[in-house]
């Protein structure tokens, strides 16, 4: 095996060699020179992780990596494009070597018909919508360098962070910190050039910039803390004439601090948590000798990202004995007003959300289906409000003759689509409001009595035994210390006698329940860890212990407890 693998990797080095050596006696022979003026390169980095606590799980590491820092102008008007795109292009095309492709980056907000928008107009979306093009005196965007890695061989790999530069007449304007987790997601931070940067900067570096951390990316620590970012600046803009010699070689450090343990000062930063570190140790021109003789030297670096991130989760998890922080949902945007009075929620700037999986689809279409003739029935009109920008807002208003004047109006405002599998799984409102308002806090209403009153269409019952089937089937999950009571039949349920209805209900049900508990079997399985309290398949128990709060008067108004920012460590 070992062996088979040093021959096909030594078999593609020898291609990509003799390529890049055709290539450059090819471009001599027509009398160009493969040094020119340059708006793209290849940058060979050298990325660096350090832990530093809790000392017991301190862990380092260091991989080189290959990026591209192109002028985005240069690349959309494929001015960049090697071999007529086949080398190395913008858009998609099957079979292409290396590329870049619009879709991976920001989120195309504008839903239904037309053209996938370019990067160029995704980046501007954003910054128009964050004010930064509305309220500055600059008024647009002249060109903007990006640090990325390529897609290769048609694959998208993992691209945990891809920096823009942007350019005004005067200069480096804004830098640009767009981040990708595992899960699909994305988050921006937004840094100005001379606007809220640190008074101190460390000797290499031009700029540095500290603010809150708000987005989930490693399972071993939470979302709390600080980022302090320095920076250190491209040579040249990207429409500057720049001569070879003296090549771009942007860095970044971050370093990620807990908040201040002094009394009083939770809001400023600690101590150095995390530190990580992209620094170039070559740039050449974006050329297809260059090209192709960087991946011969590593032919497979691009598709090492993901594999390198199991591995070290693997020893943080079972050799260093770091328990898992589970994925939260996104913070909402600034511009979702909706969120701004719901207690304890920051808002951040996420721009993409995890997709919609194909059971939360479908339970959507059975609440939005009921909701159709319910609002009329209940006289609400209703509004659901998703934190994700790209996920239109659902509003409902009753149509009837009787509903002239002013109409009481219900805002349910969520931040997962997990909202409708809640509403679904649960006996009733009250458990829905509980699990997923008090507890999870996956969704807020503008009034309990509203939202209890559009999900209840029939008589409720203290004994479970006179419910039917289904209802029996959420009541299974229930603790049977929550005293709350279910209607006989669930407003989301089909009548008994549909039973065609009746049997995709009960699939639908029986198969959230068997992937809850088929979660726990992998993780106890896997002896993976979580840490203690954030368990998923422990939510109602969770749940039993916020209502038992709620009830008692001597724990009223108590702030919950916190986890340690260090990280869950446990002994062997």
């Amino acid at each position: 095996m070992s062996l088979n693998f040093k021959l096909l990797d030594a078999g593609v080095a020898l291609v990509c060699l003799s390529l890049s050596a055709w290539c450059y006696c090819s471009a001599n022979r027509r009398g160009h020179k493969p040094y020119s003026l340059a708006r793209g390169y290849i940058l060979e980095n050298q990325v660096t992780h350090a832990r530093l606590i809790p000392v017991e799980a301190s862990h380092a590491f260091t991989y080189p990596t290959l990026a591209f820092f192109v002028s985005v102008d240069a690349l959309e008007g494929h001015e960049l494009d090697l071999w007529g795109g086949w080398v190395f292009g913008y858009g998609g095309r099957w079979g292409r070597l290396t590329g870049l492709r619009s879709n991976p980056y920001f989120a195309d907000i504008a839903q239904g018909g037309g053209p996938p928008k370019t990067i160029r107009e995704k980046l501007e979306d954003l910054l128009t919508e964050r004010g930064y093009l509305r309220t500055s005196r600059k008024t647009r965007v002249v060109d903007s360098w990006m640090l990325t890695m390529p897609n290769y061989v048609g694959f998208e790999g993992i691209n945990p962070l891809t920096v823009y530069f942007c350019y005004q007449a005067e200069g480096l304007w804004l830098v640009i910190l767009e981040i990708h987790n595992t899960f699909g997601e994305t988050h921006v931070h937004v840094l100005e050039v001379g606007h809220n940067e640190d008074e101190t900067r460390p000797k290499g570096y031009d700029h540095q910039w500290t603010f809150l951390r708000e987005f989930h990316v490693s399972p071993f620590n939470d979302r709390s803390g600080f980022y302090s970012v320095s920076i250190k600046s491209p040579s040249h803009p990207p429409t500057f004439n720049h001569r070879q010699g003296d090549p771009p070689r942007p860095a970044v450090r971050i370093h990620l601090h807990t908040s201040s343990d002094t009394p009083g000062s939770r809001e400023l930063p600690g101590p150095i948590k995390l530190t990580a570190l992209l620094r170039p140790t070559a740039s050449y021109p974006l050329t297809t000798y260059n090209l192709l003789a960087s991946l011969s030297r590593a032919p497979f670096t691009l598709l090492l990202s993901l594999p390198r991130i199991l591995a070290q989760a693997w020893a943080l998890h079972y050799n260093k004995r770091l328990d898992v922080f589970l994925r939260p949902e996104p913070l909402p945007p600034l511009q979702k007003s909706e969120f701004a009075a719901w207690d304890g929620l920051r808002r951040g700037g996420g721009v993409k959300w995890l997709s919609e999986g194909f059971l939360e689809r479908y339970i959507r279409n059975r609440v939005e289906t009921f909701l159709q003739h319910r609002v009329d029935e209940a006289g609400l009109q209703v509004s659901f409000v998703s934190a994700d920008p790209s996920v239109t807002d659902f509003v409902l208003t009753p149509q009837g003759a009787g509903y002239q004047g002013r109409i009481p109006h219900l805002v349910i405002s969520y931040l997962s689509p997990r909202i409708f599998t809640i509403i679904f799984t649960s006996p009733s409102p009250e458990h829905a409001l509980l699990l997923g308002s008090d507890t999870e806090r996956i969704f807020t209403v503008s009034s309990r009595e509203f939202f209890i009153t559009l999900f209840t269409v029939s008589n409720t019952t203290p004994d479970i035994i006179g419910s039917s089937p289904l209802q029996r089937m959420r009541a299974r999950r229930v603790p049977a210390s929550i005293p709350l009571q279910a209607s006989v039949h669930h407003p989301l349920d089909p009548p008994l006698s549909s039973r065609a209805e009746t049997l995709k209900t009960g699939l639908a049900l029986r198969t959230l329940f068997f992937l809850e508990r088929l979660e726990h079997w992998i993780f106890s399985v896997a002896h993976a860890r979580v840490v203690a309290g954030e368990e998923p398949w422990a939510a109602w128990e969770r749940a039993e212990k916020v209502l038992t709060r709620h009830r008692n008067e001597a724990k009223v108004g108590q702030a919950p407890k916190r986890v340690n920012e260090q990280g869950s460590v446990r002994s062997q």
